[in-house]
C-alpha cells in the first residue's frame, strides 16, 4: 500500500471517530436538556398549585373583608339610629 492511502484511511477513521464522539455528546446534551425541561415543568406545576391556593385564600379574605365592611356599615347605621332616638328622648324630658 502506498503511504498516501494509509494516511487517507487514518484520516477517514479519525474523522469517523470524531463524528461518532460528537454525535454521542450531542445526544447526551439533548438528554440532559430534556431532563432539565421535565424538572422545570414539574417545578412550575408545583408553583402553579401554590399560586392557585394563594389566589383562593385571597378571594376568601376579600369576601370576609367585604362582609366585615358591610357589618360595620350596618352597625354605624344602627348606632346613628340609636343616637337619634336618644336625642329625641332627651329632648322630650
Amino acid at each position: 500500500m502506498s503511504t498516501g492511502l494509509i494516511i487517507a484511511i487514518v484520516v477517514v477513521v479519525v474523522v469517523v471517530i470524531l463524528l461518532v464522539l460528537a454525535a454521542m455528546a450531542a445526544r447526551k446534551r439533548r438528554a440532559e436538556r430534556e431532563r432539565e425541561r421535565e424538572r422545570l415543568s414539574e417545578q412550575a406545576g408545583g408553583h402553579r398549585q401554590v399560586a392557585d391556593v394563594h389566589a383562593s385564600k385571597a378571594q376568601e379574605h376579600e369576601q370576609e373583608a367585604q362582609e366585615a365592611a358591610e357589618r360595620a356599615e350596618r352597625e354605624r347605621e344602627m348606632a346613628r339610629h340609636h343616637g337619634d332616638k336618644a336625642d329625641d328622648l332627651e329632648q322630650k324630658l
